[in-house]
């Protein structure tokens, strides 16, 4: 008998454009939660998806939304790749762009 579907990994990787900073991501957890555990200094407020202070930019991977982005974010930021890290689910291993300095 043969398998017609692969099994999703239980984890996925999240580097940090421009540093050494990586994390893991457990199935099922967003984005921001992973790398507050991990130790990344991320900026957010409110953690449901309202306030945009977690965005970061997605450079590799691929995301599944857990809302529209549109609420918060504007056109021009969603065209660039910017996404919610509060409201971000993982179906890949990424590499995405954090601006510390807003």
């Amino acid at each position: 008998m043969f398998k017609i579907f692969k099994p999703s990994p239980t984890s996925y990787q999240v580097k940090l454009a421009g540093s050494d900073t990586e994390f893991s991501v457990q199935r099922g957890e967003s984005l921001l939660s992973s790398a507050l555990s991990a130790g990344v200094q991320w900026p957010f407020k409110c953690k449901v998806g309202s306030c945009g202070t977690c965005k970061c930019q997605l450079l590799e991977g691929k995301i599944k939304p857990q809302l529209d982005f549109s609420y918060v974010l504007d056109g021009s930021e969603i065209q660039q790749g910017y996404i919610l890290a509060c409201q971000t689910m993982l179906k890949s291993d990424l590499l995405v762009s954090l601006n510390l300095d807003e």
